[in-house]
């Protein structure tokens, strides 16, 4: 007889065990979990709203942020890092091609200084008096920090000009 009492004992005992295993490793967790996602959707919320909030106070950024990176690029590219006489030497070209001068030869000089480095690019070239101005006022003003150092220019005869021109390209390390 002792057996038929001690059976539900243990049954109910097994049920209560069961229930407190469930509770501690199944909806404990859960329900953690539960209360870590609404606290991060209340803070997701919240850092919206200050968004907004600071959208609403400045307008959108994108187009001044877009503005300085291309304000950047432009920095950049007019002094460089690198020297890349390559580069000059092609807005050479492209700069005879577009007023008219005939390039004769082109010669890059030695490096020079630590910090702010330097090179010499001299140019040969024919042209007429005004392609000549046009020419050198664009490499000048031209995207490249670039300096005439020195220009010789003799006349042809005719109204083309014979030149040999001295540039100075600059590079930041």
């Amino acid at each position: 007889m002792p057996d038929k009492k001690f059976l539900p004992l243990v049954t109910l005992a097994v049920c209560v065990l069961c229930f407190f295993a469930l509770n501690e490793f199944v909806f404990e967790p859960a329900r953690r979990d539960t209360l870590n996602m609404q606290l991060e959707t209340r803070r997701l919320r919240e850092v919206e709203r200050e968004v907004l909030q600071l959208k609403a106070r400045y307008g959108d950024l994108s187009a001044a942020v877009a503005q300085k990176e291309r304000e950047l690029d432009a920095a950049r590219e007019y002094l460089p890092v690198e020297l890349e006489p390559e580069r000059f030497i092609d807005a050479l070209y492209r700069a005879a091609d577009a007023h008219r001068a005939q390039i004769i030869s082109v010669q890059a000089g030695n490096v020079e200084g630590d910090e702010l480095q330097s090179q010499t690019v001299t140019v040969k070239l024919e042209s007429q008096y005004v392609p000549l101005l046009n020419f050198v006022r664009e490499i000048v003003d031209g995207k490249r920090f670039a300096v005439l150092d020195k220009a010789s220019i003799e006349s042809t005869g005719d109204t083309f000009l014979s030149c040999e021109l001295t540039f100075r390209i600059f590079a930041a390390r």
